[in-house]
């Protein structure tokens, strides 16, 4: 693929191809408005450059999951 694609491309995103193991924690910080955000690292599904995306926390709430995550919560 060549750097011209990469770079001109535009890394349209859709949760039908991102995926938990996919993805890396970067950062999680508060936005100048001192809202919660999440930054992840995934890759482009089609061209494979690494992206960071950030989120910002709309809710919380509590889950039944034990930290660190294990494989089983990915299947």
């Amino acid at each position: 693929m060549s750097h011209e694609y990469v770079s001109d491309h535009e890394h349209d995103v859709s949760a039908e191809y991102l995926y938990p193991s996919d993805a890396d924690v970067l950062a999680i910080h508060d936005d100048d408005d001192g809202r919660l955000v999440v930054e992840v690292a995934t890759v482009c599904p089609e061209c494979s450059t690494t992206l960071a995306l950030a989120a910002p926390v709309e809710s919380v709430r509590e889950v039944d999951v034990d930290l660190p995550l294990d494989d089983d919560y990915y299947d």
